[in-house]
């Protein structure tokens, strides 16, 4: 009852036209609940009287209602259809608007395939439930109540007789949504994870067709489709078990009415015409019975894929601006780290991080895979919150900050590139959509990015492929540098962001940054000794500590870790170059 409540709260905007609908509904209702008293009319008064100018009126009146019950339906049905897509408008763009303020967190735990089949497939089924299901519902509900009201007045005999088998019919629908309800469940899951496998295969063809795994995943694939036939086919046994039996129960109503209804005729307690009109109600009676199948098969599919929207819905977002959120009077880019610790899935990630960077200063953070670089850093634009100390940037803690302004200020080029399936201007200016084309020509100058931009069949108007296909590693490198570049931030982030481009090219890019970090303050994740020994200050983490720091110069004169990483790099230089090769 609380997913129903909160389908009606999402169709609470539109309750005019609804109750308009309902309106129209009522109107289609009445007319099949006064059609028998007219047909009764025929019989009893027409045909035995030869009564012409009642025929014709009876007639006028039979027609008037087929007019105005096609007249209703027909606006009815093309109010709630607008009605339904309205409310699906609303709810996928409410939905999607929430799915951007979730933080990193949800995503590193919800899969994207998964998200996707309940935007389409479940939100598809709340739609088929306002656009036919409501008046399925309330048309089966009205006409049940209708027929027996007047029923009542025409045979209360009858009535009672035909009321025996509801009850019963009641108890069968109860147990078939009780066990029909798991099922549907199961089967949305299921349709889930076979999506989630469907986006990831196809996202990732390249590497399945690199390591010949077609036939694995093929068969992978096949498994989870088999589930889900399982699964389809475990909901249409059910049906088939409950569904006779209630059509069975319903149909019994007639030949009941009938030989009650023809004892009560012989017996001159009715006449031929009641008795041919009350037939008319009981059909009225019956169709709802025969109905409630797929009533509850409707409801219970509705309510299933709504219960998993609304989990997306109130899944409340961990990473909250504060009502009286600050922002800084001028975005210079002086960041504090104060005993910060951090813990992901219950394990310890960073521990103790105490350091300090004026504006315009490099610092640099080197580390092994896995030493915590990257947390470090997306503790910056609070993509995640610190479980102990402070992370301040211009004096203000982050989260008392407002996030938008926050993030605008920092420039991050992260480890795994992503570019968009549009121009690579566009990719470009993603940050600032209105920049010029100058701007942008300026900043993938600096990235080095002109130099392939330049020779694509329509340069900068070039389309890239999903996700960036059809760039080599270095040249999205190079593209994601740009864009950061091109929002003139405050703090810029590199993570890694040159691991994929030559030494060369590296070096033209470093040199071209010279200019750009000039009044910045920049943090580099790097491997490369190349990339950090001109860094201000260079970060040395293991296993989430910061075990040395200092300028390259210092930290080789301790001769500690970072020593041994500068003579690992030199000595691997040492033995290519003895081998007559080129590093």
């Amino acid at each position: 009852m609380d997913i129903i409540k909160r389908l009606c709260g999402l169709m609470a905007p539109y309750r005019k036209k609804i109750f308009l609908c309902a309106l129209l509904q009522t109107c289609v209702i009445l007319t099949r609940l006064v059609a028998p008293f007219l047909t009764r009319t025929i019989i009893n008064d027409v045909i035995p009287n030869t009564d012409l100018n009642l025929l014709f009126y009876v007639s006028a009146g039979l027609l008037g209602l087929v007019l105005v019950r096609g007249l209703s339906t027909y606006v009815r049905s093309l109010t709630l259809e607008r009605v339904s897509q309205n409310v699906v408008y609303d709810l996928r763009t409410g939905l999607y608007a929430h799915m951007e303020e979730l933080p990193y967190s949800f995503y590193d735990h919800n899969r994207i395939g998964e998200i996707m089949s309940r935007m389409t497939s479940d939100i598809e089924g709340i739609r088929s439930l306002i656009a036919g299901g409501l008046v399925t519902l309330y048309d089966n509900a009205l006409n049940f109540i209708g027929a027996l009201v007047f029923l009542s007045f025409m045979s209360w005999k009858l009535m009672l007789s035909l009321l025996v088998f509801a009850p019963i019919i009641a108890i069968v629908a109860w147990q078939f949504k009780k066990r029909i309800r798991p099922a549907f469940v199961a089967t949305r899951e299921q349709n889930a994870v076979l999506n989630t496998r469907t986006q990831e295969n196809l996202a990732g063809m390249r590497v399945v067709k690199a390591f010949a795994r077609e036939p694995y995943e093929s068969e992978q694939f096949e498994m989870d489709n088999r589930k889900l036939l399982s699964c389809h086919l475990n909901a249409t046994w059910i049906w088939s078990n409950f569904v006779p039996v209630m059509e069975l129960l319903s149909s019994l109503c007639t030949p009941v009415m009938l030989m009650v209804g023809a004892a009560m005729v012989f017996s001159g307690e009715m006449d031929l015409g009641t008795l041919i009109a009350i037939n008319g109600y009981v059909w009225l009676i019956v169709n709802p019975m025969r109905n409630l199948a797929n009533i509850v098969n409707m409801l219970t599919q509705a309510v299933t894929s709504a219960e998993k929207l609304f989990y997306y819905i109130d899944f409340g977002s961990s990473i909250r601006e504060k009502a009286d959120a600050k922002e800084p009077e001028k975005h210079e880019g002086r960041v504090e780290f104060d005993h910060v610790d951090f813990s992901y899935g219950g394990e310890d990630v960073l521990k103790n991080i105490t350091f300090s960077v004026e504006p315009g200063q490099t610092v640099a953070v080197m580390g092994a895979t896995g030493a915590g670089k990257s947390s470090l850093i997306l503790l910056l634009g609070r993509f995640y919150d610190v479980h102990k100390g402070s992370v301040k940037v211009d004096g203000i803690d982050v989260r008392d900050q407002k996030l938008k302004p926050l993030r605008r200020s920092i420039g991050y080029v992260p480890q795994e590139t992503f570019l968009f399936s549009d121009t690579l201007e566009d990719n470009i200016r993603f940050g600032r959509p209105d920049e010029t084309h100058d701007r942008v020509v300026r900043a993938a100058n600096v990235a080095q990015a002109t130099e392939f931009i330049d020779h694509m069949p329509q340069g900068y108007e070039t389309i890239v492929g999903e996700r960036g296909i059809g760039l080599s590693g270095g040249q999205k490198q190079r593209v994601a540098i740009a864009r950061a570049v091109l929002i003139n931030p405050s703090i810029l982030v590199m993570d890694d962001s040159t691991s994929a481009v030559d030494m060369e090219t590296e070096y033209e890019i470093q040199k071209q940054l010279k200019e750009v970090l000039k009044n910045r303050t920049t943090f580099i994740i790097a491997h490369r000794i190349s990339s950090v020994k001109n860094a201000d200050l260079i970060l040395v983490l293991k296993d989430g500590q910061i075990v040395e720091r200092g300028t390259h110069r210092e930290l080789l004169k301790r001769e500690g870790v970072y020593y041994g990483m500068v003579q690992d790099q030199y000595r691997d230089l040492k033995s290519v170059m003895a081998k007559g090769g080129a590093f």
